[in-house]
């Protein structure tokens, strides 16, 4: 993945990428959705829920991988505001 100038990103750079991206999503968790730490509804079986985890999850692993990629493709969700 190209950083500022089109220069690649270190190992570095790209942790503490994912660790912002991080922190962001525990903040916007934390103010908007405090119950759902709790909840646990993706637990369910068959659960709107569920699908909507998984489906969160394979996205930010497939936007991983793609910051770890050799090729540093661009098209992953990192930028996209909550």
């Amino acid at each position: 993945m190209a950083g500022v100038g089109g220069r690649r990103m270190s190992h570095r750079e790209k942790m503490a990428l994912l660790e912002r991206r991080r922190n962001a999503i525990q903040e916007w968790l934390e103010d908007e959705a405090p119950h759902a730490a709790l909840d646990q509804k993706h637990l369910d079986a068959a659960s709107p829920e569920r699908a909507y985890w998984h489906h969160g999850y394979q996205a930010a692993l497939t936007d991983i991988l793609e910051l770890l990629s050799p090729v540093g493709r661009i098209s992953g969700s990192a930028d996209i505001p909550n």
